[in-house]
């Protein structure tokens, strides 16, 4: 069976790796599967898994949710960030749980270190002795992953701060933690629902489960806070370029102000119609520029009268 990735019998004395071709669903049992592989429906079929809740497992694109079914069932669909080489964190992988028939079936399309971890300390004899006890070690790996994926982020803040230009990566970041928070508060309403549950799992976990709820609600605050400081920023640099902006014009006012009436005067004598004033005197060109530099002058005594260049 290409679908099936893993298959562990968990129990309190020894944890058992199953063979990877099982024909019948076992309690007791965790099936990890690859979700886009044709097969795993068939295989949910024979086993008289209902299609809506094979649907619901499947889906191509979901939120976190938790849908409590009839007999102690239910589905667990969460989301974790992508710490697979070469990729963006802020894609977020999913993972969905099914308790079904007193077995956990689990499904995901891209690999997550967090099952990888379980993965390996139940091969080397570790890891958890139950099914309740996976689940809430899944949710436990998952929240740690985005907690920690949030502590480089607020390392970059922190140089954010500093900086003076709007800068592509402070772009992207916000656009990361915008992408992430798309599905952290449906997790957090997910996590506290399998909480607040009457499943047995969530009833005997309750106290742990509490913990992952505390932990979920924390990381969406970190959230908010984070997307409310690089927005505060991103307000910052925008006034302060515009500030800069409004100088420069500002400046380059002043700056035509006083070469216009000189610039007029040059202009006037460079039309050269019917011949140029004072070309027969030899030192007109003297008193014309003497003249110039005297509305200089004056402009500049006036405009420093009118506090222009404070302004500047």
């Amino acid at each position: 069976m290409e679908f099936l990735l893993d298959h562990w019998q968990l129990n309190s004395h020894a944890n058992t790796s199953q063979t990877l071709s099982p024909n019948d669903i076992q309690p007791g049992h965790w099936y990890h599967c690859l979700r886009d592989e044709q097969q795993v429906k068939t295989w949910l079929e024979n086993n008289h898994v209902s299609s809506s809740i094979i649907d619901s497992l499947l889906a191509e694109d979901t939120r976190p949710l938790f849908e409590e079914y009839d007999d102690n069932q239910f589905l667990l669909i969460l989301r974790g960030v992508n710490l697979n080489q070469d990729a963006n964190p802020e894609d977020m992988l999913s993972i969905r749980l099914l308790y079904i028939n007193g077995a956990l079936i689990s499904t995901r399309k891209i690999p997550s270190k967090t099952v990888e971890m379980l993965r390996s300390r139940l091969i080397n004899g570790q890891g958890p002795g139950s099914l309740a006890d996976l689940i809430v070690q899944i949710i436990d790996g998952l929240n740690r992953n985005i907690d920690n994926y949030l502590d480089t982020i607020e390392e970059k803040i922190t140089q954010f701060d500093d900086e003076l230009e709007l800068s592509e990566e402070l772009m992207q970041t916000h656009k990361a933690l915008l992408k992430i928070k798309r599905f952290i508060k449906p997790q957090q309403y997910a996590i506290n629902d399998y909480q607040d549950s009457e499943v047995a799992f969530a009833v005997d976990k309750k106290l742990r489960l509490k913990h992952s709820v505390n932990t979920i609600t924390r990381v969406n605050e970190t959230l908010d806070f984070f997307l409310n400081e690089l927005e505060i920023i991103k307000g910052e640099l925008r006034q302060y370029h515009a500030e800069k902006l409004n100088k420069n014009t500002y400046l380059f006012s002043i700056i035509a102000a006083i070469f216009l009436p000189t610039s007029f005067l040059t202009g006037l004598l460079g039309v050269n119609v019917g011949g140029i004033p004072g070309t027969e005197s030899p030192i007109a060109f003297s008193l014309f520029c003497g003249a110039l530099l005297g509305i200089f002058a004056v402009e500049m005594w006036i405009l420093k009268r009118l506090q222009f260049f404070s302004r500047s």
